[in-house]
C-alpha cells in the first residue's frame, strides 16, 4: 500500500499536510452496492478552514536537515517558519523563530486503517450442509454497518481512517472545536510510550 503525503506551504505562514492512499486518490476502488457516492475524497475544506489565503509560498526553501534522514523547509514571513520532516520514523516539527510549536507523530502513533472492499461470504446452496471447519475470524461487525441513535451508517466508501498524534509542546491550553460536546479548551489525551 502506498500512502502519498503532501505538505503545502502557504504565503500566510500556514502549512497544510494531506495524506491518503494512492489507490483512493486514483479512484481505483469498488464502492458497495453500486453506490453513487463519489470515489474521490472531499477536498475543499481549505476554502473554509484555512485563514489567511491559499496562495502557495514561492519563497519556501528546501534543504537537507542537520540530522541524517531529515529535510528542512523555511517558509512564511521572511523564512521565520520552519518545518523539519523526519523520514523514518515519520514526523514533522513545525517551528517559528526557532522554537517548536507543533509536532506531528512525535509519539509514533500514526495508524492507517486502509481502504478495503466488503467481501460477502458465498451463499449456501440448498441442501448443502455447513462444513465443520474451525476458522479463526476477525470480528468485522463494526467495519461496515453501524447503528446509533436509530440511524444506520452503511459506510458506502468502506471502513478506513488515518490517525496521528499532534503535540503542542510548551502550551497548557489548546482551543478548538471538540468532536463531542465539551469545552473549547480541548482536554489532554495521554499515551504511554
Amino acid at each position: 500500500m502506498k500512502l502519498p503525503l503532501t505538505v503545502t506551504f502557504l504565503e500566510s505562514g500556514a502549512a497544510r499536510v494531506t495524506i491518503d492512499e494512492e489507490k483512493r486518490q486514483k479512484g481505483d476502488i469498488e464502492l458497495r452496492h453500486g453506490s453513487a457516492v463519489r470515489k474521490e475524497r472531499y477536498n475543499e475544506a481549505e476554502s473554509w478552514a484555512i485563514v489567511g489565503g491559499l496562495d502557495i509560498s514561492k519563497t519556501a526553501k528546501v534543504s537537507q536537515g542537520s540530522e541524517e534522514g531529515t529535510t528542512r523547509i523555511q517558509f512564511g514571513n521572511g523564512g521565520t517558519h520552519e518545518a523539519v520532516i523526519k523520514h523514518s520514523p515519520f514526523g514533522i516539527d513545525f517551528k517559528r523563530g526557532g522554537e517548536t510549536q507543533i509536532q506531528f507523530n512525535e509519539g509514533g502513533l500514526l495508524n492507517v486503517e486502509h481502504w478495503r472492499s466488503k467481501t460477502e461470504p458465498p451463499a449456501k446452496k440448498e441442501g448443502e450442509e455447513e462444513a465443520e471447519v474451525e476458522v479463526t475470524t476477525i470480528d468485522e461487525s463494526t467495519w461496515w454497518d453501524e447503528v446509533f441513535g436509530g440511524n444506520t451508517d452503511t459506510k458506502p466508501r468502506g471502513p478506513e481512517s488515518i490517525g496521528m498524534d499532534v503535540t503542542f509542546p510548551g502550551y497548557d491550553h489548546v482551543f478548538g472545536i471538540p468532536e463531542h460536546t465539551g469545552p473549547l479548551s480541548l482536554k489532554e489525551t495521554r499515551y504511554e510510550c
